[in-house]
């Protein structure tokens, strides 16, 4: 893991720690916390929507991209990203966020399943995690190039 990863997880740690602030580390991370290989480009999380404001309040000078509505990439969402020390960092909102199936460009529900996350511990930081076969069922959906290549090493590294 990069430095720069390591670093802005302790720091975001804190923050939502200190705030109470109720989370899930998604996407690529997640992948490579479950067993992935492939490099971190991002740090990606949810949050409750009631809980924005809390954490907002600490990190104003981190943010490139307000907190809005989004409908990108695949993604219909609300999030806001920062960038703290050269790491991208994207916290959406869990309420009323859809995803696009590669295959038939329908939008499906993404419910974000807080009491579900479980405790992993990544280069000494402990984080709550999505469990991997829901990270498997969206990644699935999304079907993007990083998503197939996630799902063919998570679906090997839970079989073996």
């Amino acid at each position: 893991m990069s430095e720069k990863v390591k670093a802005a997880l302790n720091w975001l740690k804190g923050i939502l720690d200190s705030e109470d602030v109720e989370y899930q580390i998604v996407g690529g991370l997640a992948a490579t916390i479950h067993g992935g290989s492939r490099e971190i480009a991002d740090i990606d999380l949810y949050i409750h929507n009631s809980d924005a404001d809390k954490l907002l309040a600490h990190v104003a000078q981190y943010i490139s991209k307000p907190l809005a509505h989004y409908v990108e990439y695949g993604w219909d969402l609300e999030y806001f990203q920062l960038i703290y020390q050269d790491q991208k960092i994207e916290i959406g909102l869990s309420h009323n966020t859809k995803i696009q199936s590669a295959l038939d460009g329908c939008w499906h529900p993404l419910k974000i399943n807080f009491s579900e996350s479980v405790n992993k511990d990544y280069q000494g930081i402990e984080l709550l995690v999505i469990p991997v076969q829901r990270l498997i069922e969206y990644k699935r959906i999304l079907g993007r190039e990083v998503d197939l290549i996630d799902i063919q090493e998570l679906t090997f590294n839970s079989a073996s």
